[in-house]
């Protein structure tokens, strides 16, 4: 599971709500949940699992693409803390605003 989350996670790339106004709070939230998995990891047996399921929900959150991240409920929605189909749901009708690529008219 590990192996396959890492790999969906390299192929896919990061979250596009990392560009977006609130996109700090999905870096922050991100980087803990990835201290989380590397921390369950050492505990044996279960843990290991765990990490592993951990893993795949991350790599598997970004298989429909991500919101822009421009609001604070799609920065949230769109962390590594949600399961993928919570991700993919708040995806569905999701606005967006990187067809303009950040520009000021």
């Amino acid at each position: 599971m590990s192996i396959a989350g890492t790999a969906l996670g390299a192929a896919l790339g990061p979250s596009k709500e990392y560009g977006g106004k609130y996109g700090n709070v999905t870096q922050i939230m991100d980087t803990a949940y990835d201290a989380i998995t590397a921390g369950v990891n050492f505990i044996p047996g279960v843990g290991q699992v765990i990490s592993g399921a951990l893993a795949l929900n991350k790599g598997l959150s970004n298989v429909f693409g991500s919101t822009s991240g421009m609001t604070l409920q799609d920065a949230i929605l769109g962390s590594a803390f949600m399961p993928a189909p919570v991700k993919w749901t708040n995806m569905i009708n999701a606005k967006t605003t990187s067809t303009f690529d950040n520009q000021s008219w």
